[in-house]
């Protein structure tokens, strides 16, 4: 959201307001939806093998 002050700009005039529009969100807000518990979590990596997996904080469970 953006507040809108009114602003004369040749003939047309904008309207003041609160005006609402989509905007690019940055990759570090965002979160994973974990499949098992259905909520926001962190990502944990845990080593099998030699083999990276990526688990849930809040419940543990492997992702992917």
């Amino acid at each position: 959201k953006k507040h809108q002050s009114p602003i004369q700009a040749g003939r047309s005039q904008v309207q003041p307001g609160i005006i609402q529009f989509e905007a690019p969100i940055h990759v570090s807000n965002v979160m994973l939806v974990c499949p098992q518990c259905d909520q926001p979590t962190r990502v944990g990596i845990r080593r099998e093998d030699g083999v990276r997996i990526r688990v849930c904080k809040k419940c543990g469970e492997d992702i992917d």
